[in-house]
């Protein structure tokens, strides 16, 4: 099961079916999603499964952009607040994750498949490198207050 840390926001939850997943076992975790409100998402085994894979897909392309001067982190975060309608941006999101889960989840993925779409970011490995893993450091993609409130976005000479 993936059951997303806060949990009381999300409506929905993967469940992998892997080879040796029992259809007992399935429909005791369905009983389990319902008592708990939730809708229940049966994936198949894979790196990454459905939330994860996409998510860290968008974070990368992020600092991508960011590293090709398309936008900078705030502009990207807010287009994609505003403009799509997310609860928070791609670098926010990473930061509230963890750089070093989000760098593990790629390097994971880049490892199994291969595919150039999950090869980590340099921006991501060197805020890993120098422990600025998001808001429980204080320092990420943005810098954050002891509430975890962001203060700014992190200035990060990338080239220097």
């Amino acid at each position: 099961m993936h059951i997303f840390t806060n949990i009381s926001n999300v409506s929905v939850f993967e469940v992998v079916k892997g080879f040796h997943c029992s259809e007992e076992t399935s429909q005791r975790l369905k009983i389990f999603a319902k008592l708990l409100g939730k809708k229940m998402i049966i994936v198949e085994e894979s790196p990454g499964l459905i939330s994860v894979r996409l998510l860290v897909t968008m974070i990368n392309e992020a600092c991508k952009m960011y590293l090709e001067g398309v936008g900078t982190m705030e502009d990207i975060d807010e287009m994609m607040r505003m403009g799509l309608n997310f609860p928070l941006g791609p670098f926010a999101i990473a930061d509230k994750i963890g750089l070093d889960k989000v760098l593990r989840w790629l390097d994971n993925m880049y490892n199994e498949f291969g595919e150039p779409v999950y090869k980590a970011s340099p921006i991501l490995k060197r805020l890993v490198r120098a422990k600025f893993n998001g808001r429980k450091s204080g320092k990420g993609f943005y810098q954050y207050n002891s509430k975890g409130n962001i203060v700014k976005e992190f200035k990060l000479n990338y080239y220097n």
